[in-house]
């Protein structure tokens, strides 16, 4: 009796090897032959049965295929979504009770907050005034720049490029509060170099 020969590709034979793991014996080639042949069969009519869904519900069909692109950007860019998962988004109110405390320890008091500015986030200009007169400008800006930094690295806030300015012992700045998820990407993005 002359033995057939099967020819499994690499991927028949990953998947060989994963149902004889998982489902504990041993199939012969034929067996396994047959089992492809059933499940390529099967697989095919279902093509034939979502092609025909797809041609007569186009619109479903594309939100189906944005939701499964989505799910692979998001798979992709894992790393980047574990980050956004752990920013705090923050009310201004929030920032007010974080940024207190932490400011008054390292001599700056009377944090304040303007009129905020509405677009893309929330604007909102702040002014403190320096304890430590014998601090220089220069170093009391830093100082309040790299405090303010670290404080709001966890928050759906930061501090705008624009820096912090000193003027008789007055410093000013401005922040911006982030709520689109797009924007918070890129924040994150760029806080993380991702």
């Amino acid at each position: 009796m002359v033995k057939k020969q099967y020819n499994f590709t690499k991927a028949d034979i990953k998947f060989r090897k994963h149902i004889e793991e998982n489902g504990g014996e041993r199939l012969t080639d034929e067996e396994f032959h047959n089992f492809i042949k059933k499940q390529k069969k099967w697989l095919r009519g279902y093509v034939e049965v979502v092609k025909k869904w797809a041609t007569e519900n186009p619109c479903e069909a594309e939100q189906l295929i944005r939701l499964v692109n989505s799910w692979k950007e998001r798979e992709k860019n894992q790393k980047l979504y574990d980050e956004l998962a752990k920013i705090k988004k923050l009310s201004i109110a929030e920032i007010e009770k974080l940024l207190t405390p932490i400011l008054e320890k390292c001599g700056y008091k009377n944090l304040r907050f303007s009129k905020p500015e509405f677009g893309r986030g929330i604007k909102v200009e702040f002014t403190v005034q320096e304890t430590q007169t014998e601090r220089h400008e220069y170093d009391s800006r830093m100082g309040l720049q790299n405090l303010i930094k670290q404080s709001l690295l966890t928050t759906n806030w930061k501090l705008m490029s624009e820096g912090i300015s000193y003027h008789l012992g007055f410093l000013q700045g401005r922040l911006i509060g982030i709520e689109n998820e797009d924007d918070l990407k890129e924040l994150v993005k760029f806080r993380y170099n991702l």
